[in-house]
């Protein structure tokens, strides 16, 4: 056979063979392309690269309230005031009444509450009926002080008070809480006040604490011991 032939043929075998391969595809850098098993690489980038940040859980401030229509007993230690009856009605979407029975006298308070803040509206003592207000009447409340601030982490100042701590175990006679929030505020001759809040209930214990110099420390406490819900 003739040597030309011979090589033409040798010549179209060789295309033949380059035509069945697959065209090499170029993407251009930082084109957005998905991530396949056949690209490795981006595979492991995609598991390197975190998460998105879960969206903040938002705060009710109901529960930092004892339920609605509920009457809670506290018991307390080192003054005869220390025991109280706690009883809580919520008025409306916005707004909570406590009144508190410590054998002397009743006080009420009520509550304007809101994903930030809760802030006391009314307080007034020798108050013995049900209090009621119109929605234009509890609106015209001005604040008086706040209570509560969210969220609420250690560090954060509230008035006079500063949390302290929002993992704390208290033992009380109704239940022992776990992850209590607690706010301490320092009074007149060194005197120490905390508040324990467990979420769900609000206030579950109160302390007071003061030590004279020369003199055993005085402590009075008050902690919740029953709880009666409609």
């Amino acid at each position: 056979m003739p040597r030309i032939v011979i090589y033409s043929l040798a010549l179209l075998l060789l295309m033949g063979a380059c035509g069945n391969e697959d065209p090499e595809v170029q993407i251009p850098p930082g084109s957005d392309t998905n991530v396949t098993a056949d690209d490795p690489e981006r595979a492991e980038e995609a598991v390197d690269e975190p998460a998105a940040e879960e969206e903040e859980a938002t705060v009710d401030p109901y529960d930092y309230f004892m339920p609605d229509g509920s009457t809670a007993a506290f018991l307390g230690e080192g003054n005869e005031y220390a025991s109280f009856m706690l009883r809580t009605v919520y008025l409306d979407g916005e707004h909570v009444a406590v009144y508190e029975d410590n054998g002397g006298t009743v006080m009420l308070k009520v509550y304007r509450l809101s994903e930030e803040t809760i802030d006391l509206v009314m307080e007034q003592g020798e108050f013995y009926e049900d209090y009621s207000a119109t929605a234009e009447e509890l609106e015209a409340l001005e604040p008086i002080r706040t209570y509560l601030t969210f969220p609420l982490e250690i560090g954060t100042v509230i008035g006079e008070r500063t949390v302290i701590e929002t993992d704390a175990a208290v033992e009380t006679p109704f239940e022992n809480f776990e992850q209590v929030t607690v706010l301490e505020s320092e009074g007149e001759k060194g005197s120490i006040v905390k508040t324990y809040f467990a979420e769900g209930y609000g206030e579950v214990k109160r302390e007071f604490q003061m030590q004279e110099e020369g003199q055993e420390e005085f402590v009075v406490t008050s902690v919740l011991e029953e709880l009666e819900t409609e």
